[in-house]
């Protein structure tokens, strides 16, 4: 069955390059339901992911939690 998309050029938010949301991208995203356009190219995406992932757990305060656990 022929698709209705056609490749489109965006603009990434982060790095300001072009990039192009291919016919089989946009089939991705309309079987998962998304609505939008990818803000962010493919290197801007992976980075910014992995920068989230390395930040997540380091936020945390572990002194409030045992102060909280050994209390009385």
């Amino acid at each position: 069955m022929p698709s209705n998309f056609k490749p489109k050029i965006l603009r990434c938010v982060e790095c300001g390059e072009e990039f192009v949301f291919t016919v089989d991208a946009q089939e991705y995203f309309a079987e998962r339901g998304y609505t939008e356009d990818p803000k962010r190219c493919k290197h801007c995406y992976v980075q910014r992911k992995r920068d989230k992932r390395n930040n997540v757990g380091s936020e945390t305060d572990a002194g409030t939690v045992e102060s909280n656990v050994y209390s009385d």
